[in-house]
């Protein structure tokens, strides 16, 4: 049942994408108008990703817009779809750029893509926010110029990670990724971080899978005879619901832990994986649940525009609408500093740019243009959760984020600036 109602909602929230899509694209050429080229996963198995994000984008504009926009013009997100592939990334962004005349690039999924979208901002000279993209390469040994990663990484969610395992009993670590830059890049940091934080730790097994894996039992098994009383993976869409559910149908029942950067703030995974989700620790720089007036006030105007969605993706803000919703207020302030929506008077406005969030003071470091925030631990609880609880929906009732938050500095967290991180960094 479940699966027919999950297929439901897709199918709802791909109608309302295209019209919206639509209705943006009837009115790309108005004049007096300053465009943002968003490009993401809109189809296959991560479409979910993409219209989370482009749905926390659009709120930013929305209240940006209802606010004069900038300079008193108004702000149009075109949203091209990348399929998840860095070629098609970079051919949409070019679209954008010289076609439709976009003034700026945004991007979150996935680090893949993201190397690729740099490639197009130093080209054409295009400001490009990051939301999403993790892997620490992409503000190191990609750098360019012209981006600016306004969310955690890394190297962020991994020292909060391992430090949040070294109060914990578990020792013996197996590590599953995905096969691409962003897996590889967050076991090998996970791995440093473990040994540092928890020197007793043992790998006892590292793998890695094909992006958008169907059958994850040859590595459960693997799990398994290795003796693991831990998985660390930095999996998410289809491949954070699939291996979850299918661990769990193989014996690794909770509390079994699965220590993940990504899972437990999903909504959709929560939702299919249901109680089996309970026990998985996260770490990222958003959390709904942070009881500050800023951000309660937030979730409240959020929610009061997406309560009677469909869809229940867009019910709140979760972690894949609040980072872009947060990286383009953070941005919109910038451009309002700096007076003009040049993009090389923009970039060095944003160099070393501090903006209160509402999730903490969020700061630009100036020689990688990573951006140092708070990071909060989390744990899903089977307690009851006051946003995906079958108050909105009976059928929508699913364990999410407990209420209890653990706080990292924001000066712990961030990678190290180190020339052989970055030559910039010294």
């Amino acid at each position: 049942m479940k699966e027919k109602i999950f297929a439901k909602t897709i199918g709802v929230g791909f109608a309302s994408f295209y019209l919206v899509l639509t209705l943006m694209v009837g009115i790309a050429g108005a004049a007096d108008t300053i465009k943002i080229a968003f490009v993401d996963p809109l189809t296959g198995p991560n479409e979910y990703v993409g219209r989370a994000y482009l749905a926390g984008t659009q709120f930013a504009a929305e209240e940006q817009n209802a606010k004069g926009g900038l300079f008193g013009k108004k702000i149009e997100v075109l949203a091209e779809d990348s399929e998840g592939k860095p070629d098609v990334t970079v051919r949409k962004f070019k679209k954008l750029i010289l076609s439709d005349k976009a003034n700026f690039m945004t991007i979150g999924s996935g680090s893949n893509n993201v190397i690729a979208a740099t490639t197009v901002a130093t080209e054409f000279k295009k400001v490009l926010i990051i939301y999403g993209g993790l892997s620490d390469e992409i503000m190191g040994k990609h750098f360019s110029p012209y981006a600016f990663r306004l969310c955690s990484a890394n190297h962020q969610h991994m020292t909060a990670l391992a430090k949040m395992m070294a109060k914990k009993p578990y020792r013996k670590f197996f590590m599953l990724a995905q096969d691409y830059a962003y897996g590889h890049d967050a076991n090998r940091v996970f791995k440093e971080l473990i040994k540092k934080y928890v020197p007793d730790a043992q790998i006892v097994g590292e793998d890695y899978h094909p992006m958008n894996n169907k059958d994850f039992a040859p590595y459960i098994n693997k799990i398994i005879t290795a003796k693991a009383d831990c998985v660390f993976t930095p999996n998410w869409g289809a491949d954070g619901t699939n291996v979850i559910k299918q661990a769990r149908s193989m014996g690794l029942k909770p509390p079994f832990p699965f220590v993940t950067p990504l899972i437990g703030y999903d909504p959709y995974i929560n939702y299919n994986v249901g109680s089996d989700v309970v026990g998985c620790l996260s770490a990222k720089a958003t959390h709904i649940r942070l009881n500050t007036p800023e951000n309660i006030d937030l979730v409240k105007r959020y929610h009061e525009k997406h309560k009677n969605d469909k869809d229940f993706l867009y019910w709140w803000p979760w972690s894949y609408i609040m980072e872009p919703l947060l990286a383009w207020q953070m941005t919109f302030a910038a451009i309002e500093k700096a007076g003009t929506i040049d993009s090389d008077k923009v970039a060095a406005t944003l160099e070393g740019f501090s903006y209160k969030t509402a999730m903490g003071l969020w700061k630009v470091r100036e020689c990688d243009h990573q951006v140092s925030s708070p990071i909060y631990g989390a744990v899903v609880s089977a307690e009851p959760n006051p946003f995906y609880n079958g108050s909105i929906r009976p059928d929508v009732n699913f364990p999410f984020l407990g209420k209890e938050i653990i706080v990292f500095p924001a000066e712990e967290m961030i990678v190290p600036a180190t020339p052989d991180y970055n030559p910039r960094c010294k």
